[in-house]
């Protein structure tokens, strides 16, 4: 049971997923605001076997419905697409999870006409998962840095020398360690809470143990945030001196599974590790700093992982440029017309004062 608390203590600078939990997903949005989905991830072998596409990965088994198509490559790696009439169809089909929860967002496209090019501007913004958590992370962060910490915005740190970035880098980080710490304490007293009638021989009853969540939760901000040296489970143990709590998750088939459950919802957030890349009509000219993407192989990418989706909101927004070609081709017939129209009323007007030289 200690993997999942390591994982779940693992900071953000920790984070680094397997291959098999990487995930490219590419959106791609055309001029007439149909657009369609790309996405390509390793799969699980025996699913594969039976014909489905089910993986332990955060993709949804929606997947598997008839409004995807899919291919597999070099045996495991599937890669499956999806075209769609509208934004709104594009966002409910997201198929990304996390601990079994679809990844929510809101996607628009402006379009703004400049007679010889169009201006298009999408935007997704994801949902944000914070709420999962019932201790927030404005308890141990101000918003600016919490943004820093979890997107790479604002830029908290501009100005700072070396030594100062890494002061402020290691204050962040022992912070969210005690967000993490903090959560995974409060989930276990509610787990236990939940199935608490069924805990033989506990010391206090249930509402005496909910009430000293408080306290437990300022001790557990005291101790190390090293997910090696936290362990929920002693720090009840020897707070209420019994054993009864930590045989209940060793014993009881039903606690034991919850909490498990529970766990799992920090297991997929480390384990969400997706590159977004856009294409867009045109090219791109203008990429949002809050959305913080990168050119790379002629695209642009975007990293979209579990951290990012704990800021109270994550948005991808980019401006493209396309050519008008038929308002280019028309202006010219205007300009060809209007000089002919020219060239010919000045030469009516000549033969008006000088009718001899028509007769001529």
């Amino acid at each position: 049971m200690k993997k999942y608390f390591l994982l779940a203590g693992l900071s953000l600078t920790a984070l680094t997923a397997c291959e098999s939990g990487h995930i490219d997903m590419n959106t791609i949005i055309h001029a007439d605001g149909t657009c369609r989905r790309e996405i390509c991830f390793k799969a699980d072998s025996a699913a594969l076997a039976n014909g489905s596409i089910k993986t332990a990965s955060n993709i949804l088994d929606s997947l598997n419905d008839n409004g995807w198509s899919y291919e597999v490559q070099d045996s495991l790696w599937v890669k499956a697409h999806r075209d769609f009439s509208s934004l709104d169809e594009l966002t409910d089909a997201m198929p990304l999870q996390v601990a079994g929860q679809q990844v929510k967002s809101k996607a628009k496209l402006e379009k703004h006409f400049r007679w010889f090019y169009t201006d298009y501007i999408f935007t997704e913004t994801f949902e944000s998962i914070a709420p999962t958590f019932a201790i927030p992370l404005s308890n141990y962060m101000d918003k600016d840095m919490a943004d820093f910490w979890l997107t790479g915005t604002p830029d908290v740190m501009k100005g700072f020398s070396g030594m100062e970035i890494k002061d402020c880098l290691d204050n962040m980080e022992d912070a969210f360690g005690h967000f993490v710490n903090a959560n995974i304490l409060n989930d276990l007293m509610d787990v236990l809470a939940e199935y608490y009638d069924g805990i033989p021989m506990a010391p206090v009853s249930k509402e005496e143990f909910l009430a000293s969540k408080s306290e437990l939760i300022a001790q557990a901000d005291k101790m190390s945030t090293d997910g090696l040296n936290f362990e929920p489970e002693q720090l009840l143990a020897e707070t209420f001196k019994t054993e009864a709590y930590n045989q209940a998750l060793k014993t009881d088939t039903v606690i034991s599974e919850a909490w498990e459950q529970r766990q799992n919802v920090y297991v997929s957030l480390l384990m969400l590790d997706v590159d977004y890349q856009l294409s867009m009509p045109g090219g791109i000219i203008v990429i949002y700093k809050c959305g913080d993407g990168v050119f790379r192989d002629g695209e642009l990418h975007y990293r979209l992982n579990g951290m990012r989706l704990l800021a109270p909101s994550y948005t991808i927004k980019a401006t493209s440029s396309e050519k008008n070609n038929w308002t280019l081709y028309l202006s010219l017939a205007i300009i060809l017309l209007a000089i002919g129209l020219g060239i010919y009323f000045l030469y009516r007007g000549r033969i008006r004062k000088n009718p001899l030289q028509k007769s001529e």
